[in-house]
């Protein structure tokens, strides 16, 4: 055998068009990356664990388990389409390569993405102190429009690059889409309402809400409706865009209550009694526990009465406490005015009759 015969049919010998050569290139290449990517994953993922134990954060957590989604079935066709760089392959195959890569690697994209949603789902679910239906209501009815969305913009995107001009389709889409959102505006924008209940949070399950004629408290938060179990017993179910739109009060987002009230004293009262009136109605409010005085004082010349106004604060929201506390406060009134001699009034009239002198006979 002459000297070089052996270069030479590695470089001049065809197979299937290509050299032995560049099919040795090829194998190497796809052993060396093969090995590469197995390699990185076996030592590179458990340093990466090792580092995360160390952290306060999740977010380590988070791209170790994205980067673990990734099979050794993915590492073996990405090595493959390396090794065929080296390859001079017929165009048929060259876009069957591409269009499996193109698909597998979407969906893999795809399978990620839906893992960020749910992590940050369940952030966002963390802190709204919801039951656990209302988490699997949240959960199941976000994943499910989201992930809806996603695959709609994963199989755009594979199209798109197949060559496919999806100007038309997405402008097809578009008016299927106002023809459906405009057949279901309600439920949509329930749902809308939905999210703003659980993103701005202004009630919970288990709060305390007044709106309308409704008062109650809230047992579930649904994707459409909420449902309110009414002070006297019965459940209410509401729509999320009405709940929102009525202009609820949540008294357990209460952190004090202001009282005011008013009382009358006959007008008979003289003044130094007047004064007196508002000291016994202060010593009143500062002696009962839980309360914070503000302000009391003769506020009109009412029809029947010398009207007094006062206002205080109980520092607590219990309702309860607010009742019992304001009872108290109103005996102790009583019982100070009673024992200054003061009046309370009630709706009186005065008829003053004038007797004329009888006229005098002619």
């Amino acid at each position: 055998m002459e000297p070089g015969f052996f270069m030479r049919w590695l470089n001049d010998i065809l197979i299937l068009g290509n050299t032995p050569l560049a099919y040795l290139s090829a194998a190497t290449a796809f052993a060396v990356t093969l090995f590469l990517f197995q390699t990185g994953k076996i030592f590179g993922i458990s340093r990466l664990k090792m580092l995360a134990e160390n952290t306060a954060t999740d977010l380590d957590d988070l791209a170790i388990e994205l980067l673990e989604k990734f099979q050794r079935p993915e590492y073996v066709l990405a090595a493959f389409f390396v090794a065929t760089r080296y390859l001079q392959l017929s165009p048929f195959l060259n876009a069957a390569l591409k269009l499996v890569l193109l698909v597998v690697f979407t969906y893999r994209a795809v399978t990620m993405l839906q893992h960020l949603l749910s992590y940050w789902l369940k952030k966002a679910m963390a802190g709204r102190e919801l039951s656990g239906e209302a988490q699997d209501s949240v959960m199941h009815g976000t994943q499910v429009v989201l992930k809806a969305l996603v695959w709609v913009a994963a199989g755009l995107f594979i199209l798109d690059n197949l060559g496919v001009n999806i100007t038309t389709l997405i402008a097809g889409l578009g008016i299927g889409g106002v023809a459906v959102a405009l057949a279901a505006q309600a439920i949509l924008g329930d749902l809308f309402n939905f999210f703003v209940i659980l993103l701005d949070k202004p009630f919970k399950t288990g709060d305390f809400i007044v709106f309308d004629n409704i008062s109650g408290t809230i047992e579930h938060v649904g994707i459409k409706s909420t449902r309110i179990r009414s002070i006297s017993g019965e459940l209410i179910v509401v729509s999320n865009s009405k709940l929102l739109s009525a202009g609820l009060h949540n008294y357990n987002q209460m952190t004090t209550r202001r009282v005011l009230f008013k009382l009358g004293l006959t007008y008979q009262t003289p003044p130094e009694k007047m004064r007196l009136a508002t000291a016994i109605i202060k010593e009143a409010i500062v002696s009962t526990a839980a309360t914070k005085f503000d302000r009391s004082h003769l506020a009109a010349y009412a029809d029947f009465a010398l009207e007094f106004e006062t206002v205080y604060y109980v520092t607590d929201a219990d309702y309860n406490l607010y009742t019992a506390t304001h009872e108290a406060i109103l005996f102790k009134i009583a019982e100070g005015f009673r024992a200054e001699g003061i009046e309370f009034a009630y709706p009186t009239q005065t008829l003053f009759v004038e007797q004329k002198a009888p006229a005098k006979r002619a």
